[in-house]
């Protein structure tokens, strides 16, 4: 019995419980995040991109020197070696997840044409096959046969299970990645290309944390962990008794860890928002005329609050570049000519002419 068949005996403990809101209320903010980062959205999932292409690489221990890793995974390098093919190819199968992964089709050929791109004419992945005992009239005959139906069955299984909507997505995902690891459904990169379809699922169920951070980095850095977990999964595989629910609460660490990573951001990028929006209104002070009204500025900068005009006013007039003339609401603001900062700096140095310092 597979794990997707077995998924009325999962339970949720109340911490489990617990990281589950927490995670699903980032989830929620993906909006947010969008929003925020909208303008250098493609940067950072060119950046997520690089890195996943870097960490994969490193989990198929293609020997590739670090000089060359750089050039093609940052300058679009034309490969030389087999294993410069596979790395450039990674990088073209994540542009394409990263493009399409919340509406990749789930079904054997997605996945088969997925390991092609990748291994390509390098090697020849494709799903593996078994040998099956088979009723021939009265003869019982052994034959090969191709374990796509298999996954097919379990895919269709999985997608019947997400429209149902009794079971959380990561608990599906999660179940499925143990049964086809443990089938082996490829002839070839199993454990790779199992973990690549773990990816894709999680982005299917609109994990969007990971156009922000690289799921391949957070994976091997828990590599050791996730092991473990698998080794923990697969005990019992076989019998129907299964035990994902290590794996499935690390799978959860991780996503929490990714949308961590991803508020970390939010905040620098907000603060540098911030000083750029400071550094704007003070260019449009400055190109106002030499007597000015606060009236005046917020004509010009329609969306700023009192405060950032104030700090803006406060760092020009620290920095000499404007003084307050007057009080009250009829007060202006007069912008200090270079003329009259030579001026004032001369009248400085005045004060201490004649000064006999014996």
């Amino acid at each position: 019995m597979y794990c997707l068949e077995n998924m009325q005996r999962i339970s949720y403990p109340s911490d489990l419980v617990m990281d589950l809101t927490t995670l699903y209320r980032f989830k929620g903010k993906d909006f947010y995040y969008e929003d925020v980062f909208k303008s250098d959205m493609q940067t950072i999932i060119k950046e997520t991109i690089e890195k996943d292409t870097f960490f994969a690489a490193k989990l198929l221990n293609l020997d590739i020197s670090e000089n060359r890793l750089r050039l093609i995974i940052h300058k679009n390098s034309s490969p030389k070696t087999n294993d410069e093919k596979i790395l450039f190819n990674l990088k073209e199968v994540f542009k394409i997840i990263q493009e399409k992964g919340n509406d990749l089709e789930l079904t054997s050929n997605e996945f088969l044409s997925l390991a092609k791109r990748i291994f390509g004419k390098v090697k020849e992945v494709g799903y593996a096959t078994k040998t099956v005992e088979v009723q021939v009239n009265l003869l019982r005959e052994k034959q090969r046969i191709s374990l796509r139906k298999t996954f097919e069955e379990l895919l269709h299984l999985y997608w019947n299970l997400v429209k149902a909507k009794q079971v959380e997505g990561t608990q599906l995902a999660t179940n499925l990645f143990v049964d086809i690891f443990n089938i082996k459904i490829y002839n070839d990169e199993n454990d790779f290309m199992c973990l690549l379809i773990y990816y894709c699922l999680l982005f299917r169920e609109r994990f969007n944390v990971f156009k922000y951070a690289s799921f391949f980095e957070l994976y091997v850095e828990h590599e050791e962990e996730f092991r473990s977990a698998m080794v923990s999964a697969s005990f019992n595989w076989e019998s129907g008794f299964a035990q994902t629910a290590i794996l499935n609460r690390l799978t959860i660490r991780l996503l929490l860890e990714g949308y961590e990573k991803i508020e970390s951001k939010t905040s620098v990028y907000n603060f540098d928002k911030r000083i750029r929006k400071i550094d704007n209104v003070e260019g449009s002070i400055l190109r106002l005329g030499e007597i000015f009204t606060k009236e005046e500025i917020r004509i010009k900068n329609p969306y700023l609050s009192d405060s950032t005009i104030n700090r803006a006013l406060e760092n020009l007039k620290r920095e000499n570049k404007i003084r307050p003339n007057g009080t009250g609401r009829s007060a202006t603001w007069i912008r200090i000519t270079e003329e009259e900062t030579i001026d004032f700096r001369n009248r400085q140095i005045s004060l201490f002419e004649g000064f006999d310092e014996d």
